[in-house]
């Protein structure tokens, strides 16, 4: 497999946008979650169900997509994954019933989980002696979505229908879609065959990559959680309304975007002192905000461990996917991997739903499938990992 870009400035922006698109939508889900929630008619139990199914859709996505990968190439497993995205969000965009519109954003997930593996293998192309920062680059891109996602949503929804919101989250995959067809078209080349299941048997038995699946697991259960919930927690927890919305999710925003930065501290900590160490310190930093955020009892206290928490919530998804293929020789990294990532989306699938079966957007549920599964993935990667 091979890359040849004349401008690599060009070729990462073209390789960062579509997870900046993802992010932009994953991150918004949250803050658009009362406005489904009452334009259906349906409770923190039903909507909880509809997003752990949709996430379980992405890791759906994002299991094919490496045996899609080594057959067809990153770019056009990548851009199939853009268009399978965008589509759905156009078609609820012009109103239709509960019924279809899950439908629909279930198939938008299982497109989105199509372009994550291939991201992370395209950057790795792009910049081969750089991969720790090629993956902290596309994991960035993922958060700085987020940054600029729950705001403009936010500030949308004083205005506007929420279906609006995704119309506008369509066009920017269109654009993604454009300069990512126009910068690197054609130059990926397919990969080799996809390994048997003797090799995905091997994998599955491999101490290390068990150790990282399952603190991938854990730690994206809290994550998507963290993202679905805490939205709806901050605004019914503390009676905000009117105006004051908008500055909640405006700080929400700003805290993933920190988060973005906290990905490139991570990545100089990996230098340092090494994966193990760094994913324990953000576990138990992530899990201490966390509970600080839903138990603070003001809503300043609590935008401010929003702002804290932050910087270190999407540590272990660049980390672990760095760690997954250096633990295994050098024809199974894709594969780990995909795996790992797959295993990520379990957790991620369980989280929300368990939330919102426990109560939804109250402190016991929130701290339960939150702090805890962060609190969690730092002890098994602690205990369990060996460098």
């Amino acid at each position: 497999m091979g890359m040849h870009v004349k401008n690599q400035s060009a070729a990462l922006l073209a390789v960062a946008l579509p997870t900046f698109v993802y992010g932009i939508f994953r991150f918004s889900i949250g803050v658009v979650v009362p406005e489904i929630e009452g334009a259906y008619g349906i409770n923190d139990s039903v909507m909880g169900a509809i997003i752990s199914i949709s996430v379980g859709i992405v890791g759906v996505g994002v299991f094919l997509s490496g045996n899609w990968t080594r057959r067809y190439g990153p770019g056009p497993t990548l851009l199939a994954g853009l268009v399978i995205f965008l589509l759905p969000l156009v078609v609820i965009s012009s109103g239709v019933g509960l019924y279809v519109f899950s439908g629909l954003f279930l198939l938008s997930s299982f497109g989105s989980g199509l372009m994550i593996t291939p991201s992370f293998s395209i950057v790795s192309i792009i910049l081969p002696q750089r991969r720790g920062m090629g993956a902290g680059l596309v994991t960035s891109a993922y958060n700085f979505g987020g940054l600029v996602g729950p705001a403009a949503v936010g500030y949308l929804l004083l205005y506007y229908d929420w279906r609006s919101w995704f119309l506008v989250v369509a066009f920017t995959a269109v654009v993604a879609f454009v300069i990512f067809f126009v910068v690197l078209r054609g130059r990926t080349r397919r990969q080799s065959a996809p390994p048997g299941k003797g090799n995905l048997r091997s994998l599955i038995r491999d101490r290390r990559v068990q150790v990282l699946a399952l603190g991938a697991m854990l730690a994206d259960a809290g994550f998507v959680t963290y993202l679905s919930w805490t939205p709806k927690f901050l605004l019914t927890e503390f009676g905000v309304s009117g105006g004051f919305t908008a500055v909640v999710d405006l700080v929400f925003g700003l805290g993933i975007g920190l988060g973005g930065l906290g990905i490139f501290a991570a990545g100089y900590l990996f230098e340092r002192i090494g994966g193990r160490k760094t994913t324990v310190l953000g576990g138990i930093a992530a899990a201490a905000a966390t509970t600080g955020l839903y138990l603070s009892g003001s809503v300043f206290f609590s935008l401010a461990f929003v702002l804290i928490g932050s910087f270190f919530l999407n540590w272990f998804w660049s980390l672990l996917t760095v760690m997954a293929p250096v633990s295994v020789p050098e024809e199974k990294r894709t594969s780990s991997v995909s795996l790992v990532q797959t295993i990520a989306f379990v957790g991620a699938f369980a989280g929300p739903g368990l939330a919102g079966a426990l109560g939804g957007a109250e402190t016991v549920p929130l701290i339960l499938t939150v702090a805890v599964p962060y609190l969690a993935y730092a002890l098994v990667l602690a205990f369990l990992f060996k460098e």
